[in-house]
């Protein structure tokens, strides 16, 4: 992987940049790192520091998030002018996909503290209690319900109750669930049919990961998170 300086007059010829002033523009330029890489290399990995924004300057990146099986399924392709590595911008968070160059490659980073500071003239501590707030949840829906796409029913349906568990009002009742939220409502949120989802409830009811009071369910918090994060620490 070779590194080296990024030219000004390459930023400013791309659209998506196109909001930033020319001083900022240089001050960006000076601050971002042109890294030059080979088909296959990986950028970054599940698990590791978040620190780093980037941005395809030349060639395409892959994409990928690890389900608990060792397979992985590609989220996106990034090209040329398209920013990538966005879990950065939610302070003290970690990768939860993997990045890999799918050709020769050459791509722009640059600290997404001093991108957010310095480029975007915000301060970062409002900056990420913003995304703390909006960002992050939202990125955590979409990484949970890809992996709907490669992992088993009961695990999806697991991974479906944790995201309800986590609603202000279920928080507040310690892990009851509404009522409305039915085998149907279920079978909806993880694309299966009713009879296939009242059989994955019965097997992580069995498991100790959610006792049923009434028409509702209780989520066992602690036992629901050992069990998840085995699979998926990423995304918990």
């Amino acid at each position: 992987m070779l590194k080296t300086a990024v030219q000004s007059a390459e930023l400013q010829s791309l659209q998506i940049l196109n909001w930033i002033p020319r001083k900022r523009m240089n001050l960006l330029s000076r601050h971002m790192t042109e890294l030059r890489l080979g088909k296959g290399e990986v950028l970054y990995r599940p698990g590791q520091p978040a620190k780093q924004l980037f941005c395809v300057l030349e060639g395409s990146v892959g994409l990928s998030l690890l389900g608990s099986k060792g397979n992985y399924l590609r989220l996106a392709v990034v090209e040329r002018g398209e920013f990538f590595g966005i879990s950065a911008l939610v302070s003290g968070w970690r990768r939860v996909s993997r990045a890999m160059t799918l050709r020769a490659s050459r791509v722009g980073a640059i600290d997404a503290k001093l991108f957010v500071s310095e480029i975007c003239a915000m301060p970062w501590e409002t900056f990420t209690a913003l995304t703390d707030t909006t960002i992050k949840p939202l990125l955590l829906l979409s990484l949970r319900r890809a992996v709907f796409l490669v992992e088993d029913l009961p695990d999806r349906v697991a991974l479906a109750l944790w995201e309800f568990a986590g609603h202000p009002n279920a928080v507040t009742l310690k892990g009851l669930l509404p009522s409305t939220l039915t085998h149907e409502e279920l079978a909806a949120v993880v694309g299966a049919s009713r009879p296939r989802v009242s059989l994955a409830l019965k097997q992580l009811e069995s498991r100790g990961l959610f006792a049923r009071e009434g028409n509702q369910i209780r989520v066992q918090k602690k036992p629901l998170q050992d069990y998840l994060q085995r699979k998926y620490e990423s995304l918990i």
